[in-house]
């Protein structure tokens, strides 16, 4: 290697010393190798590639103008497309800044019509891609500069990816302890954001990129998408940049309001990917060791979510780890042991906790999780019903929903379905919740009838006569309306019928009329 200071690198590129100070403010002018006691130093090959480059002529030190059209920031040389969408194009390009004796590859996303998303966004995306540049993190792709081009689009440069999480998703399903070792990095890469508060809002496996040093990194963050949005016509898309499958609903109602637990509902729908090897395009999650962890990741309302990225992949490890005993313990085994903490009148949080994760981890179609689930839940008391609502209002809310849909149609004792009504009841004065309304009625409708439970139908009819806002009618007419005509008519007597909600009763009244219209 041969290495000369400011005298050297001046008399190479024939000009003055006083022109090199001037040639040594460009950005891309190459960077020296360190400072001795003399002053800089430099390589002189790297010196001399640069000066034949076509970036510099001897004369006005100025890029020529076919260069200039392929170069951004006076340092990116931009080669061949590697990758194109409605509204950004991926390059390949060389890096003339610290290039060495061969210039490095990296890649340069340039997004188009920026001009049509809303200036504060721009404004946003541009500030946080400043701080992105003085962010280092092994599961963060740097960035190492970015500006506007002359059209007034964003550009960005980072290092050239192998491959994404995209191309690897069928390598993962069934593989708990790849996912975990996935998600583990992802995981410390948004903590590590969020602590600059710095928001992805566009978290997806496209997105989530191999390094050349075989760890996972996020990259692309998220004005492309709101770009996207600010001129689709259709409400969704499966293609593209910026896939809604993965965006939290309170991010697609209006930009401003993406939190920090609007990335952790990215977060859910990715490990949805990851395990079902399908795009995430429904709510409905199958059973795994982590449909709890998505299913509490992807509640409707953020505060309800994991808080955190580290809380979410505190669960997917605690997930993972049940998987470690050498004897898994059978569920009418642990509904038992469950039962005598639970069915206290005050029992613990952390018999809930675990109660509530066990019951998300159950199969709603395996006839011995479900009946070990009934050997416990009904026995809960209307105390545990609000600590748990408190809590773990997603995952109890699903719970209770697969739970309602197995009492609907499996066999109990005669004594037992009055326990299952009280319990159900118990839970919908406990919540008041619309979807728990409607479940119920819709179970115990069908459970009352199907034995000739007076007490069930007494308990329907008493829920039914509490309703009393127009948001709880129409709840219980859908229960209703789920249930077979047969069970309606049996459950709602025409003396129950003269005390209910006007649109209750005018959505019942049709039984009645039909069952007497002369045929």
């Amino acid at each position: 290697m041969e290495i000369g200071g400011v005298s050297e690198v001046a008399q190479a590129l024939r000009v003055s010393r006083q022109r090199l100070a001037k040639l040594r403010e460009r950005s891309d002018f190459p960077a020296a190798l360190g400072d001795l006691a003399q002053g800089p130093v430099w390589d002189l090959a790297v010196i001399r590639a640069w000066n034949g480059s076509g970036l510099r002529t001897s004369a006005a030190g100025r890029p020529r103008s076919a260069a200039a059209d392929q170069t951004l920031g006076g340092r990116f040389l931009l080669e061949e497309s590697i990758g194109s969408g409605g509204f950004a194009d991926v390059f390949r390009a060389y890096d003339r800044k610290n290039s060495g004796s061969s210039p490095e590859i990296v890649a340069v996303k340039m997004l188009r019509n920026v001009h049509l998303a809303d200036p504060d966004i721009v404004e946003r995306f541009r500030r946080e891609l400043g701080l992105l540049e003085k962010c280092s993190h092994p599961n963060v792709m740097t960035v190492l500069a970015s500006g506007e081009t002359s059209g007034g689009g964003h550009w960005f440069a980072m290092p050239l990816a192998q491959q994404s999480l995209a191309d690897e998703i069928e390598e993962f399903a069934g593989q708990p302890a790849l996912i975990l070792d996935v998600m583990k990095q992802v995981c410390a890469g948004l903590t590590y954001l969020h602590d600059q508060s710095i928001l992805h809002r566009d978290l997806k496996p496209d997105n989530i990129l191999r390094t050349a040093q075989g760890s996972w990194a996020i990259a692309d963050f998220g004005l492309a998408v709101e770009v996207e949005r600010a001129t689709r016509l259709t409400p969704h898309t499966r293609f593209g940049m910026g896939t809604d499958d993965y965006s939290a609903p309170e991010q697609l109602r209006n930009a401003y309001d993406a939190t920090v637990q609007s990335d952790v509902y990215a977060l859910g729908k990715v490990l949805q990917h990851l395990v079902t090897g399908d795009f995430p395009n429904s709510a409905a999650v199958p059973n795994s060791i982590f449909r709890s962890v998505i299913e509490t990741a992807i509640s409707p309302r953020p505060a309800d979510r994991h808080p955190s990225a580290a809380a979410f992949c505190a669960a997917v490890e605690r997930a993972v780890a049940s998987l470690d005993n050498n004897r898994p313990e059978l569920p009418n085994d642990t509904a038992a042991r469950l039962l005598a903490r639970v069915r206290l009148p005050k029992p613990e949080a952390t018999a809930l906790d675990e109660l509530i994760s066990w019951a998300a981890s159950l199969d709603e179609d395996d006839e011995e999780d479900m009946a070990a689930l009934t050997r416990v839940l009904p026995w809960i008391r209307p105390y545990a019903i609000r600590m748990l609502w408190q809590s773990r209002p997603s995952a109890f809310s699903n719970v209770f929903s697969r739970f309602t849909g197995y009492i609907a149609k499996a066999e109990f004792s005669f004594e037992f379905c009055d326990v299952l009504a009280d319990f159900c009841r118990h839970a919908v004065d406990a919540t008041r919740d619309l979807r728990i309304l409607r479940e119920t009625t819709t179970a115990l409708c069908e459970l009352g009838a199907r034995y000739n439970r007076w007490h069930v139908r007494s308990t329907v009819a008493t829920m039914l006569q509490g309703v009393r806002t127009t948001e709880q009618a129409c709840a219980a007419v859908e229960g209703l309306t789920a249930a077979s005509e047969g069970a309606v008519r049996w459950t709602v007597t025409e003396f129950t019928l003269r005390s209910l909600h006007p649109h209750l009763r005018h959505h019942v009244q049709n039984y009645f009329d039909e069952s007497t219209t002369p045929g």
